[in-house]
């Protein structure tokens, strides 16, 4: 299993999250649970989600601490990703968020210890 995993946000969806303390966007509403990525997975999360986007959060959650609510499962919905994605069924509290960032637009450069991260899995 991998050791974390990150939600992205918009800065919006973040201030809503800092104000009510829970983590949520409309498409985790509309499915039934959080998405959620791997390290591996955020480059294509932020290209086929949020292109129009300049400016985001990026969000580090320490998977051990999401319990057994964090599923790995094929992506919901069906489309031409593959692999199992982290989905978690349960209310994502902001106090659980190891790291955050904000991230912009430069082709969505993520964090060093991010990427450095993805390397450790293979």
């Amino acid at each position: 299993m991998n050791e974390r995993v990150y939600k992205i946000l918009t800065l919006e969806e973040w201030d809503n999250a800092k104000k009510t303390g829970e983590i949520t966007t409309n498409l985790d509403q509309q499915d039934g649970f959080i998405h959620l990525s791997t390290s591996n997975q955020l480059a294509g999360t932020l290209a086929f989600y949020f292109n129009g986007f300049d400016n985001l959060i990026l969000l580090e959650f320490k998977s051990l601490e999401l319990g057994e609510e964090l599923i790995f499962e094929d992506p919901i919905p069906k489309g031409e990703r593959a692999g199992k994605f982290p989905h978690y069924y349960a209310k994502l509290q902001t106090k659980l968020v190891s790291k955050s960032w904000e991230i912009n637009r430069n082709g969505f450069s993520l964090p060093k210890e991010v990427l450095l991260n993805s390397e450790n899995f293979y």
